[in-house]
Order: structure tokens, then sequence, then C-alpha cells
């Protein structure tokens, strides 16, 4: 299994901001339990984002009621924030998984947040900077610095991060605009394209990790690996937040199946148009989809692309095994990258219109078109087979909104927002992340660490491993 770094400081920060607090600009609030938490910056992007850093410190207070930090998370409205990032200033203070929200368990609001923290607080120094934008405006915002059975919260409000930005002087018009799109070029990454703005990336830690059961309806042997795609996705916006462009990268690892499946992703909602997009990069060799002349996929009433349409042709078969790099001892054959590009129709769609909730990956299973696997409770494209809900195992209940499941919640698809290695050949995902199967059938509530190497949570002899 790699290592996942405690550290992921690889949250890729869009903007650049390496702005000083001026001394006494600053707000410090008192979360409790030895904990504060201080606005350091509020830069007001001039593009109706702002990025803000915050700045969390525990003094070393030890004693009963000074617990050590077990999560940390801040408020903001769902689809408002983007290129969260946290850095380590002082002590060794540790954390295991980051969750994008909105829904965050125990804490009372929506937002972000780094669970699984370790080496801060009860006795134990340290700080830590948070830096994250804010797309549209300024919000109230609560932040949580959890430890014991305390939320230990502190409100901040808009005129706080007011306060800090005016005296800072990190309003509007304090940069150069060398290509005058109303975008300055502290933050514009590409300050000679009046077109264009900023990257925007999904997830925003790097690669995540989709994976797929392909004998739906039926369960099958439940070893997640008949196809597994690492996958990011990167959006570019101008100084308006509209998007003009989307790159997606996907790369085929491996297939355990004797199947030769197929997959599609569908962005957005019925709300954007087909016309209004062009892609281009998809890899389709057999001849059972059919495309409009824009390359969407026809027939469907929200935008769908099909990535490539048989996996087999996307990697050769090199003998041996089940599959492509499911079967230890079998020819290691090196992954395949497919790159689709979707240019839309200019300042008509947000970021927010094509936000990560409604990135649908979906397999096909077999080139039967009519046959998709979804992720749970995703819906299914327009040319999906309905009759084929609830038989064998699946408990699909379109009245409930529930897809893709089983009588237990086990589902067909994970996706995962970070790169997790895969189950061999014929090994229930649940004999290798032994904390998989809870997670799933507590619908989330329950480890939603499954897939972090912390002791009693993965049989390492379960995991596939390149010879």
């Amino acid at each position: 299994m790699k290592t996942i770094s405690t550290t992921i400081i690889a949250f890729l920060l869009l903007i650049s901001i390496n702005a000083k607090a001026t001394p006494g600009c600053n707000l410090t609030k008192t979360n409790g339990g030895g904990f504060t938490t201080t606005i350091e910056s509020v830069v007001n992007n001039c593009n109706s984002t702002y990025t803000i850093s915050l700045l969390v410190t525990h003094n070393g207070a030890g004693g009963p009621t000074n617990k050590e930090l077990s999560h940390f998370s801040v408020e903001a409205i769902p689809g408002t924030y983007t290129n969260v990032s946290l850095a380590v200033i002082t002590g060794s203070m540790t954390y295991s998984s980051y969750t994008a929200g909105p829904n965050l368990g125990v804490d009372p609001f929506q937002g972000f947040k780094f669970d699984g923290t370790n080496n801060i607080g009860d006795g134990v120094a340290g700080s830590f900077r948070v830096t994250y934008t804010i797309i549209g405006n300024l919000q109230n915002q609560r932040v949580s610095c959890k430890a014991g059975t305390d939320g230990q919260i502190v409100n901040f409000t808009v005129a706080d991060f007011e306060s800090v930005r005016d005296c800072n002087n990190t309003n509007c018009n304090v940069n150069p605009d060398t290509d005058g799109d109303g975008c300055n070029d502290n933050v514009d990454q590409y300050p000679n394209d009046a077109t264009q703005c900023m990257d925007n990336y999904f997830p925003a830690n790097g690669y995540g990790t989709v994976a797929y059961e392909d004998l739906w309806p039926a369960k099958g042997d439940f070893d997640f690996n008949d196809l597994i795609l690492d996958y990011r996705v990167k959006v570019i916006t101008n100084a308006n937040n509209f998007v003009k462009e989307a790159y997606f990268t996907f790369i085929i690892k491996a297939f355990g199946a004797g199947y030769h499946n197929g997959f599609g992703f569908q962005i957005g909602s019925s709300s954007i148009l087909n016309s209004d997009l062009t892609v281009t990069g998809y890899e389709l060799k057999e001849n059972y989809i059919n495309l409009l002349s824009n390359g969407t996929e026809a027939g469907q009433s929200i935008p769908t692309i099909i990535a490539f349409d048989n996996c087999y042709k996307q990697m050769q078969f090199p003998g041996g095994g089940i599959g492509i790099n499911t079967t230890p001892g079998a020819p290691y054959v090196t992954p395949d990258t497919v790159k689709i590009k979707i240019a839309f129709t200019q300042n008509k769609y947000t970021l927010n219109d094509i936000n990560a909730n409604t990135f649908n990956p979906f397999l096909i299973v077999n080139q039967n078109r009519s046959v998709e696997v979804h992720l749970p409770d995703y819906h299914p494209t327009d040319l999906a087979n309905p009759a084929l809900f609830g038989t064998n195992d699946d408990r699909t209940n379109p009245a409930q909104n529930k897809y893709y499941k089983t009588e237990n919640n086990l589902p067909w698809a994970i996706n995962v927002y970070q790169v997790i290695d895969y189950l061999i050949e014929k090994q229930d995902i649940s004999s290798g992340y032994l904390k998989f199967a809870p997670w799933a059938e507590s619908n989330g509530s329950l480890y939603p660490d499954w897939f972090i190497d912390n002791s009693g949570y993965i049989d390492q002899s379960k995991i596939y491993q390149n010879q």
C-alpha cells in the first residue's frame, strides 16, 4: 500500500498568496481548550473571489480540559469554496484526511474539514495555516477546533473578514492587470490571455480514484477491480467566474474483468445544453456509441461524454491472469491515459454549474449501452435500462432516490478523492479494506477514512502489488 502523506499540502493552490498581514491587522478569537483562530489575511482577487488565510494555534496547555485536536472544520456555503490548503507552521501536527463536505458529520454546519488530526493540543503546542478561496461574497463563517467532546466553535462575521481585508489594503486595484480582463496579475494564471484567469482542480489534493464491479445487478465477486481509474479535472474560468474549458484526465490502471467495458461521465444538469459544448479527446473504437456532431452522446438530456468504449482496446491483454494488472505474477501493463477537453459557450456557465457533486462517472458493461454501473445514489443516464433495477442483488428504488445499492447499502462503484490501491483478483473488497463494509452499510457515517492505512484498516496481503 502506498503511504498516504499526513501533510497533504499538495492541495493545489490556484492562488499563490504570500501576503503578510500588517501588524495589528489580523483578528484573533478564542476557540477554547488552548486553541485560537486568527484571520491573517483576506485578499479580494477582483474576480468575485476572496482568498482567506486562517492561522490556528494551540498554546501547549495541558490538563483535563485541553484535549488533543481530533478535527478542524470551517463553515462555508456548498459550492462556494475551492483551493483548500493546510500547511503546518510550528510543531508536528498531522491529519489523515480532507473532507470537501458539504456535510461534516457531527459539526453543526456545512463546509470542509481536516480529519484525524494528531500531535496538537493536550499539552502539545503547535500551529497550522488553512488557506481557501470563497467564490462570490464573503460569508459569516464558524470555525471548529473539535477536541474531545467539545466542538470549540468561534464565529467570524462578514464584518470581521472585511476589517482584515481593508486594514491590510488587500481590496481590489492594488495589482496590475496586464491583459485587462478584470483578473489582476497577482492571481491571473493567464496574465496575457483576456479570456481566462484561473485553473480550478477537482479533487483539490491531486488525483482521485473510481472503481467498479461490472456484474451489476448481481453482486459478483465484489473485488472492485473490474475497472480502476485515477482521474483529475481542471476547469479554466475567466475573471467573472465563467467556465471557458474543462479538461478531464483518466488513467486506466487495471481491469480484472472478462467483459470489454466502456466508461463515460456526465457533468452538470439539464440546465447545461449539449449544444453549448464541444468535446474532443475521446477514444471510441467500437460502433455502439452514437455521438452528436459536438462530441457529446446522442439521446441524453444531461451532457454525457464517453471517454472510451472498450477497455481491452486501451490496454493490450498480455496473456496470463484475468484482465490486466490484477493477477499477481501475470505480466504488468503500463496504464493508459485518456484526456478529454470540453469547450463551453463563453460567458454562460459558472463554476457552480459544473461543480464536483455533478460529476457522474459510470461504467458501460460489456459494450451493452443499456447496462450502466453508477456510484451509489447517482442517477442513470437516459440510455440505461430501468427494467434492471430491483433485480438480482440490486435494491434501487427511484421513489426513495436510492440507486445502485444492495439491501445493506453496499455499492457497485466507489469514488475516493485521493489515489488508493486496489484488490487482487477475486478478493472481496471487505477482506482487504476491513472497514469498507461498515462504512457502506452505515451510509458513510462510520469509518469515512476506510481507505486510509490506519492500524486494523487494511490487509496488505489482499492488495495488488506491481512486481
